[in-house]
């Protein structure tokens, strides 16, 4: 449950002074100036969703109050004259903004300094990196990431926490820096499920509807064309999933059949689609001040350069096409069950992880969300994905809590 005393505002004050040190999850962080919003909340508004809370933003996001330097130092000191529109949105309902947690660069790949609060000599997985292992480590209950490929929830897994990925398109984007905006999409990190869903209900404007625990699941098995690149320890995991839900009385575990040849080619469609956009939006910067970028930003632009619009429309038919195959098996359950990762986060040295199980579900806009289960061999956390049906966001996050609650609860 979300707390929102002063306390409790002092609690995660102490808890960054005392480890941000190693972790390194901010990027900007002003602990008078967080105190100085909450003394400027007013005493009336008490009943916002959100009145009180600290929540962290990926500095991909703007904020007017606050450097955003989308972990590039080619905007080194950059202010922003506004907020974007989720960072307002976020004030409306009387949230404390803790300060900018690290991304990789444009929410790319080239990693900023964040370790993985389970062990430092591990990533905490990117590009939401900061974000991740905040609240992974106790710093904020909440904190928005972002997802083009597996931005959102791959650290999430690896961090030990609830990362939740939207339907493509539901939560504006103004005020945030583009990838690929045809796959771009806000992501939110949490200790649990329903506070996922307050944050996501306020992006939305919507409440959400009451969790039914009763209520009779259906989940597809789907391991994916690409279950040969998991780890053994994530199969373990994904393994232990299905006999856990297998045994409550209410799921139903179904085998789900979605065509290889075309889901298998969505991860590197993800990747074709993501460099050639990226080279539309990020080709001044690089043109100006090619030696401010690292060096896998610089190629992430230079092979989109290189990329024919003919074959960037193609991509996007073939994603069309998939869309259409999903929508159906997605009619039968309530979502499907695979991998969150290929397994425990890498070390550092070995890059912010391989977001292979990621990508098809982003290109074709589905919400996803990561729950944590156990831990592999090295101590580090290892969570299962859940993949719904594109708009039906509430749906999932009511799934989760369900499930969450089975995990918890089971002996298996």
């Amino acid at each position: 449950m979300l707390e929102t005393s002063q306390a409790s505002l002092e609690r995660y004050l102490a808890r960054i002074a005392q480890r941000d040190r190693e972790v390194k999850a901010f990027v900007w962080h002003d602990p008078d100036d967080v105190r100085d919003q909450y003394k400027r909340l007013p005493a009336n508004a008490a009943h916002l969703p959100l009145f009180g809370v600290p929540v962290a933003v990926k500095d991909i996001i703007d904020t007017v109050d606050m450097p955003t330097e989308y972990g590039s130092r080619a905007y080194k000191g950059h202010r922003p004259t506004e907020d974007a529109a989720v960072v307002a949105r976020l004030k409306a309902a009387g949230a404390i903004i803790m300060g900018k947690t690290v991304t990789t660069e444009f929410a790319h790949i080239h990693a900023g300094p964040t370790v993985n609060p389970h062990n430092f000599a591990h990533t905490p997985g990117g590009s939401s990196s900061g974000s991740a292992a905040a609240v992974a480590d106790g710093m904020v209950p909440l904190a928005f990431g972002s997802q083009t490929g597996g931005s959102t929830i791959r650290p999430s897994a690896y961090c030990g926490i609830v990362g939740f990925k939207p339907t493509y398109g539901l939560i504006s984007l103004a005020g945030v820096n583009p990838l690929a905006p045809s796959m771009d999409t806000i992501g939110i990190h949490a200790s649990e499920v329903a506070d996922a869903a307050v944050l996501y209900s306020v992006l939305r404007g919507q409440t959400m509807p009451p969790i039914q625990q009763a209520h009779a699941l259906k989940i597809g098995w789907f391991p994916g064309p690409h279950a040969d690149k998991a780890e053994p320890e994530a199969h373990t995991a994904l393994e232990l999933a299905r006999r856990i839900l297998s045994a409550q009385p209410n799921v139903e575990m179904v085998d789900v059949d979605l065509p290889s040849p075309q889901f298998g080619d969505l991860s590197e469609g993800n990747r074709l689609v993501m460099a050639y956009e990226a080279a539309q939006h990020h080709r001044a910067v690089y043109e100006r001040s090619p030696e401010l970028l690292g060096a896998a930003t610089r190629k992430l632009i230079e092979t989109g350069m290189a990329i024919s619009e003919d074959a960037y429309r193609r991509q996007l038919e073939h994603v069309l096409i998939c869309r259409n195959l999903f929508a159906p098996a997605l009619e039968k359950v309530d979502a499907l069950l695979t991998f969150s990762a290929p397994g425990q986060a890498p070390r550092t040295e070995l890059g912010t992880g391989d977001s292979t199980f990621n990508r098809a579900w982003t290109i074709i806009g589905a919400p996803c969300v990561t729950l944590p289960l156990t831990k592999g061999p090295l101590g580090l956390p290892l969570g299962v994905q859940f993949v719904g049906a594109v708009g039906k966001d509430f749906k999932l996050l009511q799934l989760a809590s369900q499930i969450e609650r089975m995990f918890t609860e089971s002996s298996i």
